[in-house]
């Protein structure tokens, strides 16, 4: 009587010539530390690592995959940040694991904060303007609803938009062009 294989006795004697070229494997171990670096920052954010927590894992990292620098981290971190948080935390990373000057990131954080403040706060008095006028609505009680306004949305994206950009430029400034 013939033996059953399973599919994956089969897969695996279908495939036991083949061999990862080094771009493949390069790629591969590129993907691994970086899915472990988004799992140390993730904890961290979590709170279920300290900042002293993070740093030691991240250095066993560093020693682990022979990283000579910590571009990895910084790029994790800054693609991590959000204007609608608190990053504290995220700047002390940047600057106690990474050895990197968070000012520009935080400068850029705050500068789109007030920006954000400014539009939303124009924005809402100008649909307030407008539901006085054209439907005779007023009073301290009107709050408008930015969440069904069109104008507010493309107006939200812009700024989200040059956020961005100047994240991009900070990236470059931090940690170099081939970041």
């Amino acid at each position: 009587m013939g033996d059953i294989k399973s599919t994956l006795d089969l897969v695996l004697e279908k495939t036991k010539h083949l061999a990862l070229s080094s771009e493949e494997k390069q790629a591969q171990a590129k993907k691994n530390i970086d899915n472990r670096i988004k799992g140390l920052v993730q904890k961290y954010q979590d709170g279920l690592f300290s900042l002293g927590q993070l740093q030691r894992d991240y250095d066993v990292l560093k020693t682990e995959f022979n990283l000579s620098d910590n571009t990895s981290l910084a790029n994790e971190i800054i693609n991590r940040l959000d204007p609608g948080m608190d990053n504290r935390a995220l700047f002390d990373v940047l600057e106690h694991c990474c050895d990197l000057e968070s000012g520009g990131l935080s400068n850029i954080v705050s500068e789109h904060q007030a920006g954000y403040e400014t539009a939303t706060q124009n924005r809402m008095a100008t649909l307030k303007e407008r539901l006085a006028q054209q439907h005779s609505i007023s009073g301290s009680a009107v709050v408008p609803n930015l969440d069904a306004d069109e104008k507010w949305h493309r107006e939200a994206q812009e700024l989200r938009s040059l956020f961005e950009d100047g994240l991009s430029r900070e990236r470059v400034n931090l940690l170099g062009k081939g970041s």
